[in-house]
């Protein structure tokens, strides 16, 4: 912020003083945050408090400290790469999708399925497995670009009684 401190002297000060005060005014122009290079301004703050730290001796105790550290490969496309850095941390968190969750129960399901050795259970699993499908193809999210599809009561009925040698 701009500041001035003036005494006036005479009339005459006050009044060249009230015009160089206009002319800064209208000659200053207000900070304007779209040319400001914040990846820049971040890297430096960072950078600044990581050698802070380093010198009050913050890292010296971490674990695994003096060992090779284990990187995964980074893409180097830049939306493959904050990809991948979301899809690592949610890892490390155990974060889980429900698309994945989804699509490891219906795979699960679709084991019990051919697991069967009589049809009691078949309705119910066929339920459980076209209502997550619905849930998955109607998330709109999907990350996965693979199809699925419901299963057919009595397509699996039928596979179901030919595997077991039933008519």
């Amino acid at each position: 912020m701009l500041s001035f401190r003036f005494t006036p002297h005479s009339e005459l000060s006050t009044q060249h003083f009230s015009l160089v005060t206009l002319h800064l005014l209208h000659t200053l122009t207000p900070m304007s945050l779209k040319n400001v290079d914040f990846d820049s301004a971040f890297r430096r703050i960072a950078d600044r408090r990581i050698e802070e730290a380093m010198k009050e001796g913050k890292f010296d105790n971490l674990e695994g400290a003096g060992k090779d550290l284990v990187l995964d490969p980074a893409p180097a496309e830049e939306n493959a790469r904050l990809l991948w850095w979301a899809l690592r941390i949610m890892k490390q968190n155990d974060v889980t999708l429900d698309e994945v969750r989804w699509r490891k129960a219906i795979d699960h399901l679709k084991e019990s399925i051919e697991k069967l050795t009589d049809e009691s259970t078949l309705l119910d699993l066929v339920v459980k497995v076209n209502d997550l499908v619905s849930r998955l193809n109607t998330l709109g999210t999907n990350a996965i670009n693979l199809p699925a599809a419901t299963l057919d009561l009595e397509s699996e009925l039928q596979t179901l009684r030919a595997r077991l040698g039933r008519p």
